[in-house]
């Protein structure tokens, strides 16, 4: 049996193979897009969602709720949540924050009305054919550009768990231009696996007062947060010229120009967050103009 979720090994090697037999063959050209275009269309995918269009899915952390069968814990009782409006142990869950599937459609109709996606490989009626672990490999692409997705339905069945598994590889591959990126924060899913109780909740299991966000230590820790978020992304994305572009972009929106960051090994030397990735940029462009 596998042991993890891996695109398939045939799908980067040249000439048919197992993987490859009824697959279309992916458009290697930018279908008219100029660089600029794309960068602009990416700009324009990273920007953060309205609130009005974020939905919450409820994570139970708390150990004592997840065994207690919908009942809650000592500490935690049961009422419906004003985020997510499920019914959920007051205190002992946490809230994620994601988009849907129509809320991503029409982000990507906005950046481009000719969007569009495929499957990674089909079966031999054509239709998408799902791996072992009933998930789906996608490509998707937006003004020429594309990624690959992974979407899965979990404990769904029958054409509800088609329509998922195609909603969420949508999303993930969208995640992977930038869309609603913002949204997923390692430190709460960390939570939910740790059991540990959030830092924004005391004791008593019950939310903490909200701090007003004009305040000087919310705008800073947010600012703080930003760049921490930034820095992990251009390190994943360092040999990525076009991803490299959306972060400086982003960075200078947020006024995170002239932070101070460490560049890479050997040197290791500080310089700023806008020179550090401006210097990456030119390097990439340049080394791709002498190929």
């Amino acid at each position: 049996m596998p042991e993890g979720i891996e695109a398939p090994a045939g799908t980067m090697a040249e000439g048919p193979t197992s993987h490859t037999l009824f697959q279309a063959v992916r458009p290697a050209n930018t279908f008219g897009y100029s660089r600029e275009e794309q960068i602009e269309a990416l700009r324009k995918l990273r920007e953060p969602f309205p609130q009005t269009e974020i939905r919450h899915l409820p994570r139970v952390w708390c150990g004592a709720c997840k065994n207690s069968r919908g009942q809650g814990c000592n500490q935690h009782q049961m009422a419906k949540c004003p985020k997510c409006k499920q019914k959920m142990p007051s205190g002992g869950h946490i809230d994620l924050p994601y988009v849907g599937h129509a809320e991503a459609t029409n982000r990507l109709l906005n950046v481009d009305p000719f969007w569009d996606w495929e499957p990674l490989t089909v079966d031999e009626r054509g239709l998408p054919q799902a791996d072992g672990y009933k998930g789906l490999w996608i490509r998707l692409t937006v003004c020429g550009m594309t990624r690959l997705g992974y979407g899965h339905a979990g404990d769904k069945t029958g054409g509800d768990a088609i329509k998922e598994v195609i909603g969420d590889a949508i999303r993930n591959a969208g995640m992977r231009f930038g869309m609603a990126l913002d949204l997923w924060t390692t430190s709460d899913l960390e939570i939910v696996e740790s059991g540990e109780q959030p830092p924004e909740q005391n004791t008593g299991g019950k939310p903490e007062a909200v701090r007003p966000a004009s305040s000087e230590r919310e705008s800073k820790e947010s600012q703080e947060q930003a760049l921490a978020r930034l820095t992990e992304q251009y390190r994943n994305c360092w040999a990525n010229p076009l991803a490299l572009v959306q972060i400086r972009i982003e960075g200078k929106q947020l006024g995170l120009s002239d932070e101070r960051r460490q560049g890479p090994p050997p040197e290791s030397e500080w310089t700023t967050f806008d020179a550090l990735l401006e210097t990456r940029i030119n390097e990439l462009n340049a080394e791709r103009s002498a190929a």
